[in-house]
């Protein structure tokens, strides 16, 4: 009993039981926060990302086309695996009448324009995100996510991690997702 009578134990032994109980609560209290302050789908269109030539870009400019946002990196390697069968699923989608915006959340320009360049990705425009901004506002946890977006600018599905673009059956359900 002696250790509880010293003040120092008991201060320690506070601190400890307050720390856990944080990391016990804390998930729910992000979570909580996170269902209050969801941006609308008209505000998430209005987050600035910057385009190949460096220019402020936002998601309302492709409203009222089908479209699809990929995040990803230059540094993700599953996100560089599936980059081919992207760049040509990008080409069949926007025959259809999409667009397909892939957002790097790398650090500069430089090296995403460098690195689509190098594997000769042609339809896949460089896009950065380097601040996050847009990946955080869409609740996207990981590297690859990649959201599909109706005409009005909601979002109607997601795909967390590396498919393979190429399969028939993830390409039947892209255009049939979007009616196309």
């Amino acid at each position: 009993m002696a250790f509880w009578k010293k003040k120092d134990n008991l201060i320690i032994s506070a601190a400890v039981i307050i720390f856990l109980g944080g990391l016990f609560f804390w998930p729910n209290i992000c979570a909580l926060r996170a269902a209050f302050n969801m941006p609308s789908s008209s505000s998430v269109t209005q987050i600035e990302f910057f385009n190949e030539d460096g220019n402020v870009v936002t998601l309302e400019k492709f409203k009222g086309k089908p479209l699809i946002v990929s995040f990803w990196a230059t540094w993700c390697p599953v996100c560089v695996k599936n980059m081919s069968s992207f760049n040509t699923f990008a080409k069949a989608f926007e025959a259809q009448g999409g667009k397909v915006i892939s957002i790097s959340e790398d650090i500069g320009m430089g090296v995403v324009k460098a690195y689509l360049a190098r594997n000769g990705y042609t339809n896949l425009a460089a896009h950065l995100d380097n601040a996050g901004q847009l990946m955080t506002a869409y609740a996207a946890a990981g590297l690859p996510t990649t959201i599909f977006i109706d005409a009005n600018g909601k979002e109607i599905e997601r795909i967390v991690g590396g498919v393979d673009w190429g399969t028939p059956a993830l390409q039947d359900f892209t255009f049939k997702l979007f009616g196309i």
